[in-house]
């Protein structure tokens, strides 16, 4: 692990295509979650959270009411959508692929006595449950998510750590969008990213280091 890495005190991690190999998957859970639909409103529907990923899933059902089925929002179709998602997650997480050199890196800065967090746009209680199924949470610090945004569930992170210096570890304009925000550091990972060639291009210019995948942390 090079001395850049080892100088911070906090890593706070993005979930989906940075711990998890879950992207793609998730996009095609959204577009199963509306099924019944027109297929156009479909398809149109997931490429939207293809370029938005890491943007709760509450924001993104909402949208699609307004911008994509063009009907007024209705709560309890609303509420279903959610529960249909939800479901598929729970699925996809609890056999979805740990990405290459994520436990070993988890464990060597376990071992560093470095502090680690994840802040997610997927829900909050689902990746508790899911990281303790996994045995993943022994390593966290904390494991916030949605609703809250990625910045809120941030700002909770630095307000607990002061002064400490922090790296943001993430596969999307939404982490480095965060990470600027708050000043701190942005790790870009693009293995499993699937934004935009121009979203990929911005995250790669302001990024303190680009990588593949974590392993090549180690």
């Amino acid at each position: 692990m090079d001395s850049q890495i080892k100088d911070y005190d906090i890593f706070i991690f993005d979930c989906d295509g940075v711990l998890m190999d879950v992207n793609l998957l998730k996009c095609e859970a959204f577009g199963k979650a509306v099924e019944g639909y027109p297929s156009e409103t479909v398809k149109d529907f997931v490429n939207h959270c293809k370029k938005t990923f890491g943007v709760s899933r509450y924001v993104k059902f909402k949208e699609f009411f307004s911008d994509f089925a063009k009907e007024p929002f209705q709560e309890t179709k609303y509420n279903n959508l959610l529960k249909k998602y939800s479901c598929l997650c729970r699925q996809l997480y609890s056999t979805a692929n740990i990405t290459p050199g994520c436990e070993s890196l988890l464990n060597q800065l376990s071992s560093l006595n470095k502090k680690m967090y994840v802040a997610s746009g997927s829900d909050e209680k689902e990746l508790i449950k899911v990281f303790k199924t996994r045995g993943l949470d022994k390593y966290f610090s904390g494991i916030y998510g949605s609703p809250k945004t990625k910045s809120e569930c941030t700002s909770i992170i630095l307000n607990n750590n002061p002064t400490k210096r922090t790296v943001f570890i993430g596969d999307a304009l939404s982490d480095l969008k965060t990470a600027t925000e708050h000043g701190i550091d942005f790790i870009y990972m693009y293995k499993f990213t699937v934004q935009t060639k121009d979203q990929d291009e911005k995250c790669r210019n302001g990024a303190v280091k680009v990588i593949n995948v974590l392993e090549d942390i180690l």
